[in-house]
């Protein structure tokens, strides 16, 4: 009896742990995010016009098949992200300056909260072994696969 009970407690903890920390859909290793997965260390600091290196592009990234990241600068934060996004939020993000048609990486600092709320945006480019990520105000940062 005692073996029934922590059965159902783990599969009743395992289905709440699906709903409040959902991961996003990612195809597989298809697309742009099978192309970010592993580590990329930086190469060229982003600036502002004043010269402020940006606070919000870190030294480096680990990019994970379950579809989650860890920033040198948050370390130990396994944050979900999203390089293929729906019609929805294309069209959410695009109403901010300097963002539409430009390919978005998406990062949320706490899974519970929903994609288009996000302050975690990201315009990138991806090739087989460098990465250019960009803040609005600040230069390109670029990253080499590691």
């Amino acid at each position: 009896m005692k073996k029934l009970f922590q059965f159902i407690f783990l599969l009743i903890a395992a289905l709440l742990s699906m709903t409040f920390n959902p991961r996003p859909v990612i195809a597989g290793d298809a697309g742009a995010a099978g192309l970010l997965h592993g580590t990329w260390t930086i190469v060229s600091k982003p600036v502002d016009t004043a010269g402020v290196q940006c606070p919000f592009i870190p030294d480096a990234i680990e990019f994970f098949k379950d579809g989650t990241l860890v920033m040198a600068n948050m370390p130990g934060m396994h944050m979900p992200f999203k390089a293929e996004l729906t019609a929805e939020e294309k069209t959410a993000f695009e109403k901010r300056p300097g963002l539409k048609g430009k390919k978005l990486l998406l990062v949320k600092p706490n899974p519970r909260m929903e994609w288009t709320s996000t302050p975690m945006v990201y315009v990138y480019e991806v090739g087989k072994n460098e990465l250019s990520l960009t803040v609005q105000g600040y230069d390109k940062a670029l990253f080499k696969r590691k």
